[in-house]
């Protein structure tokens, strides 16, 4: 199935139910992949050209010093300006092999075949690619769209449950991104998400990004439950998955948009994201711990008072972009703690 798209956009998409060899680069190309994924990419007779590899990454290994040696072999190959760098793996591995194509020969094609739920529906489309630094996420890198994605759900059979359900938390960002509460709760009630799922969040980040790639004003929208979410990740020393900190975040966007005067969603809808989140009540990290991420977050407006751009949701529109300072967070991280130490029956 192919998701609509906007004319003119960089970024060839596809959803199929398994790894389709026609959909690979029809010119020299060389992979790079996560090796839990190898045995299911070779089941489906896929190849492996000479010079691929298999690397397993993580956040504390998204730094310039994992792409160096990656560099130096394509460069010893050598792979020239024609060849296709396919990466297949989560978020952090597309994150990577595509600030690495964007870097070689100052700029080579990729491919994205994301294998994780929360790649799938976010990190591999869009054409954000970074690594993190000391002071915080993502903040050296470059906008390098995927000449192609290829989204196969067959990969998500090899997810653990807790990380199928982790990327899960990307589909109702978007769903309370679009005020739709209805698909949010349709979302929280399925195991995995269906095929049209997928279809419709991908066809809604695309006609964003196409709009402003470099995120100067509409995608920011994208950052819903990612302001306060990314302090989370980095304050729980990343206990926390993304999508976790981004399910947690976009409840708590819920909660502050509510506090500054925005309709609320409907209480079924709070209680369904209470339940679904309360697992994680006991790697919450302090407001405390948070605060000094939110400070130096990337998304800050550069302001005297080190305000943020912050994304508000609301039931029936699409969300809000409101400046803010860092402590307007402090409130909303407290009714949210408030609310997962909440028996459910008394939501």
């Amino acid at each position: 199935m192919r998701p609509p798209v906007p004319e003119g956009f960089p970024t060839d998409l596809h959803v199929v139910d398994r790894p389709e060899a026609a959909l690979l680069p029809p010119g020299p190309w060389i992979l790079v992949g996560d090796p839990a994924v190898r045995e299911h990419w070779q089941a489906c007779g896929l190849p492996e050209p000479a010079g691929s590899r298999w690397v397993s990454v993580d956040e504390s290994t998204k730094r310039l010093s994992t792409l160096e040696p990656w560099l130096e072999a394509w460069a010893a190959l050598p792979l020239h300006r024609n060849a296709c760098i396919v990466a297949v793996g989560g978020g952090v591995l597309t994150d990577l092999a595509g600030l690495a194509a964007s870097l070689f020969l100052r700029g080579v094609a990729w491919h994205a075949w994301p294998t994780t739920l929360l790649a799938q529906v976010d990190a591999g489309l869009g054409g954000k690619t970074a690594v993190n630094l000391s002071a915080g996420k993502n903040l050296a890198g470059a906008f390098h769209p995927p000449e192609r994605m290829v989204v196969c759900r067959s990969f998500l059979d090899t997810l653990p449950a807790r990380q199928l359900a982790s990327g899960r938390w990307e589909l109702v960002k978007t769903a309370l991104l679009e005020g739709d509460g209805s698909w949010a709760e349709a979302l929280l009630a399925l195991e995995r998400p269906l095929e049209g799922d997928l279809v419709r969040a991908l066809g809604i980040k695309a006609d964003i990004v196409h709009r402003d790639l470099t995120e100067q004003g509409e995608r920011r929208l994208l950052n819903l439950g990612h302001t306060l979410g990314h302090a989370l990740e980095a304050a729980s020393s990343f206990r926390l998955l993304h999508g976790e900190a981004v399910g947690l975040g976009t409840l708590a966007a819920c909660l502050l948009a509510e506090r500054r005067g925005l309709a609320p969603f409907p209480a079924s809808l709070r209680r369904a994201l209470a339940e679904a989140l309360r697992p994680l009540r006991g790697v919450l990290p302090p407001w405390e711990a948070c605060r000094p991420w939110l400070v130096r977050d990337k998304k800050s407006a550069g302001a005297a008072d080190g305000a943020v751009h912050c994304i508000l949701p609301r039931p029936g529109a699409r969300a809000e972009v409101h400046l803010l300072a860092p402590d307007a967070w402090a409130p909303a991280h407290a009714d949210l703690t408030r609310l997962l130490d909440t028996p459910w029956n008394a939501l």
